[in-house]
């Protein structure tokens, strides 16, 4: 409805614009063409007001001639129309315009920016790529945005490998990566480095470390602390048996600081399934404790605890946490362990659901919810904007 009050509105300035023009002889055209102009305007309300929008976006289009002052009247009509998932209606009108001889280099390539934009929309990467790729050598201005639209248009092709390209183009364009970042779109180097784990995680899945392993370490070229790069290294080190290597890996995880979850806990503890050493997980969750204090890690360092030292050592370790880092989950497990009697009883069905919550994971961007972990959010797109919400929770600032 939103959208559609906002197209009615922009009709309406059309209208008058061309109205005004009109009655001013801003048009600058034939006397042919100026003869017809009133019927195509008078036209355009009428459909509007018989509530024909379509029709009257037509309309008002023809009334309104392309020249320096409409141009932007008639890109924005076509922004609105694809919003609105109206796409072959925007490429017909961005099409119109590219006919049109009198546009200049400028609005020419602007032109052919917002016509890719519709291509992209309607799933036309093909076309999109075309024009994306004319634009970077025939326009500066342009150029970088249409490099941003042409790493869309290999996302969405899955073509990692001419990604990592268009981004190394990116960051070799600029250096201060952060400005860039700030005004199109997230960091190229954060980008390209999720394009070599894509390319990386394909080949250890095929079975092939030696492709892999250089892809991952390629990805921490900008960021020595990339969690995906990493937690990559771990499962090939697991996949060739070198326990100790994964392990390695695993401590730079635990000091980069990112938060802890549900999938690095559990990478942990298939690290420490194939060693000998019986307490290497309670000492590695140890240390992962004191580095990072969450309700999450107590509970698994609890387990671990009541594993190799009993009950009593467990729940006097979750009972000192209370005091610094209060939490429901952890005082439910404290009375699920003191609570006696049959598994069936009422008061222990609702303790285990409170000690067994899972917070999920939640986009920072969007607010797209699951219960897995995403490197692109399904909902914005954003790549490494997905974390484990009781760790945001706890500690905001991870």
């Amino acid at each position: 409805m939103i959208l559609n009050n906002a197209l009615l509105l922009l009709l309406l300035v059309l209208a008058i614009a061309a109205g005004w023009m009109l009655t001013r002889g801003g048009l600058r055209i034939g006397n042919a063409e100026q003869a017809q102009l009133p019927s195509q305007y008078y036209r355009g309300f009428n459909f509007l007001l018989d509530g024909e929008e379509e029709d009257a976006v037509d309309a008002f289009t023809e009334a309104l001639a392309v020249n320096e002052e409409t141009l932007d009247t008639h890109i924005a009509l076509g922004s609105v129309l694809r919003k609105r998932g109206e796409v072959e209606r925007a490429i017909r009108i961005h099409q119109s315009l590219l006919a049109r001889p009198q546009l200049t280099a400028v609005q020419l390539h602007q032109s052919h920016l917002e016509l890719a934009r519709d291509f992209i929309a309607a799933g036309l990467y093909d076309r999109a790529e075309k024009l994306l790729l004319d634009l970077i050598t025939q326009s500066s201005d342009l150029r970088q945005t249409a490099r941003r639209h042409l790493l869309e248009v290999h996302e969405a092709q899955r073509d990692w490998q001419s990604a990592v390209s268009i981004a190394q183009a990116l960051i070799d364009v600029s250096r201060d990566e952060e400005s860039a970042s700030i005004s199109q779109g997230q960091a190229a180097h954060q980008l390209r480095s999720h394009y070599l784990c894509e390319q990386a995680e394909a080949a250890l899945e095929s079975g092939d470390a030696r492709v892999a392993l250089p892809l991952f370490e390629d990805a921490l070229r900008d960021n020595a602390e990339e969690l995906r790069a990493l937690m990559g290294l771990v499962r090939l080190a697991l996949f060739e048996e070198d326990i100790d290597q994964a392990l390695q890996y695993f401590e730079l995880i635990i000091d980069s600081g990112r938060a802890s979850a549900p999938d690095l806990l559990a990478l942990l503890e298939e690290i420490c399934a194939r060693q000998s050493n019986p307490t290497l997980q309670l000492s590695s969750l140890q240390r992962y404790y004191k580095k990072q204090p969450c309700s999450l890690l107590a509970r698994a360092l609890a387990r671990e605890l009541e594993t190799h030292e009993g009950k009593e050592k467990a729940h006097a370790f979750l009972r000192s946490t209370l005091t610094d880092k209060p939490s429901a989950s952890i005082a439910a497990s404290l009375l699920l362990g003191e609570t006696v009697g049959p598994d069936a009883l009422p008061e222990r069905e609702i303790l285990e659901q409170f000690a067994n919550t899972d917070a999920g994971y939640q986009c920072e961007h969007c607010g797209f919810s699951g219960r897995a972990r995403h490197w692109r959010c399904p909902g914005c797109r954003h790549w490494d904007s997905i974390h484990y919400l009781g760790a945001v929770l706890e500690h905001p600032s991870a």
